[in-house]
């Protein structure tokens, strides 16, 4: 486990070596089909904090009107807890929106020089006094359908190449996650259809009908 230091010392990053074996150890994972979503997507959080040394590593989705991005679940390294439910709106935001669009990962060394993050300086990256952000668009069906972010906190070190392979493997574990919730959820309405129909089919079936009353009548 990587632990962030005090808020004025530097952050201790995993090493590339350390980032490849934990993409492995998460491969490895069983939980997609084992777990809720919920808890899916928590254990992807707070392992990939550990992993990398990465103070807060968070799951945004995008609503299906693309207006904002709400945030799954976050995990916080040093306090080591679990949040969520933060908005962002891209009205307040268009050029990290359009960034998400557009580029393959946001790789913002200074957050608040940046250009695709810049605008959250006075709001956002202030008040979680975060300094560099490494942003991995989340697509499902070549879909834009959320974001996986990683934020040092306090002090900040270069984004490396691996950093970058780190973030889109986590991306890609994310997306699993939410296919197989999307695949369990159809599982469950097809057979909550099938079980309509056949209730609705037994309920046709009367054993006797008035028809088969009339056939079975003797002439006085």
């Amino acid at each position: 486990m990587h632990t962030i230091p005090d808020p004025g010392a530097r952050p201790v990053l995993a090493s590339p070596t350390q980032l490849q074996e934990g993409i492995a150890a998460l491969s490895r994972g069983a939980y997609f089909r084992e777990a809720s979503l919920e808890m899916a997507l928590s254990i992807l959080t707070e392992s990939a904090a550990r992993m990398s040394g990465i103070e807060r590593v968070s799951i945004w989705a995008l609503t299906g009107d693309h207006r904002e991005l709400c945030c799954l679940d976050l995990y916080e390294l040093s306090p080591q807890r679990h949040g969520g439910g933060e908005r962002i709106m891209a009205s307040h935001y268009p050029d990290y929106f359009r960034a998400l669009r557009s580029e393959s990962c946001i790789v913002a060394d200074d957050a608040a020089r940046h250009p695709a993050t810049r605008e959250f300086a006075t709001d956002y990256l202030t008040r979680h006094r975060i300094a560099a952000v490494l942003d991995t668009p989340i697509h499902i069906r070549g879909e834009l359908q959320g974001v996986l972010s990683l934020e040092q906190v306090g002090t900040r070190e270069p984004w490396h190449a691996a950093h970058c392979l780190f973030a889109h493997a986590v991306a890609n574990m994310v997306t699993l996650a939410l296919v197989e919730h999307e695949a369990a959820q159809a599982r469950h309405q097809a057979k909550a259809a099938s079980e309509h129909l056949r209730k609705m089919f037994d309920l046709t079936q009367d054993p006797a009908s008035p028809g088969d009353l009339a056939g079975d009548a003797q002439p006085a």
